[in-house]
């Protein structure tokens, strides 16, 4: 195998190959040997698909430079140049690679991107990231909770810790302090609970809510965090703008009404 520095050499092999058909294909002993047509159980065809499919894969990899550690993105090119014994004839890669190309096969590059699974996320072009727990990335890359702990991709607020209905605590613009199925604080929009679902513990909710267990819904809800939910959000997130329907904060904002 060749990697990324085999780009050039490649380009001179895919030249060459075409230069030959530009000036007709030679139907020499090498030609004969690829198309096979003497051994149909032979894999020409395969053979030549295999010898012109260059793979670009992307990797990561971790660098420490005065104690501080920078991940690299790069990518890894690799180029096939096994050339079967029976195609002894072809006499070298210009060759083999002109022959492959008469009998109708093309080069083929496939690029291979790390795909992430649920609840992870590449951030910034680097490895997968469990969103839902890693503090520096709580939720979306980058979002870093102040105090070390995130729960299911939501930062935790100890300053909120102990809250309940009749005593939240403002932690923002329409924001409220709220205390979670763990037990733990954090900061959440004053909303509507109309819509939103029926939890009994964080799992019950997806990425990035957690269940409130002491909002003013008389129920356990799925809410996100202000981090998440701006002011414009938690001003529209309403079911209806009924100044008797239950909110997460007891009472709707002032701005709506």
């Amino acid at each position: 195998m060749r990697f990324t520095t085999a780009f050039l050499l490649s380009g001179v092999l895919y030249a060459a190959s075409a230069t030959n058909i530009s000036n007709g294909c030679n139907h020499d002993n090498c030609y004969r040997a690829v198309k096979a047509d003497a051994f149909p159980t032979r894999p020409g065809t395969a053979d030549c698909s295999s010898y012109f499919s260059t793979t670009i894969e992307q990797k990561t990899s971790t660098k420490v430079v005065r104690r501080v550690t920078f991940t690299i993105t790069y990518f890894e090119t690799t180029i096939p140049t096994h050339i079967p014994a029976y195609a002894s004839a072809c006499d070298g890669p210009a060759k083999y690679s002109s022959a492959c190309s008469c009998i109708g096969v093309t080069p083929v590059t496939t690029t291979i991107i790390p795909t992430c699974g649920p609840g992870t996320l590449s951030c910034y072009g680097g490895p997968c990231r469990d969103v839902l727990s890693d503090p520096n990335n709580c939720g979306a890359c980058g979002n870093k909770c102040g105090s070390g702990s995130c729960v299911n991709g939501q930062c935790s607020v100890p300053s909120c810790d102990g809250s309940s209905c009749g005593s939240l605590n403002s932690c923002g613009v329409d924001c409220l302090c709220f205390k979670e199925a763990s037990n733990k604080g954090f900061c959440g929009p004053n909303i509507s609970c109309a819509p939103l679902k029926d939890c009994d513990a964080n799992g019950d909710c997806k990425a990035g809510e957690v269940c409130a267990t002491s909002t003013c819904c008389g129920r356990n809800v799925c809410l996100s965090s202000c981090a998440l939910a701006r002011r414009s959000l938690a001003s529209n997130f309403v079911g209806s703008r009924d100044v008797n329907e239950a909110w997460t904060g007891g009472a709707p904002p002032p701005a709506l009404f």
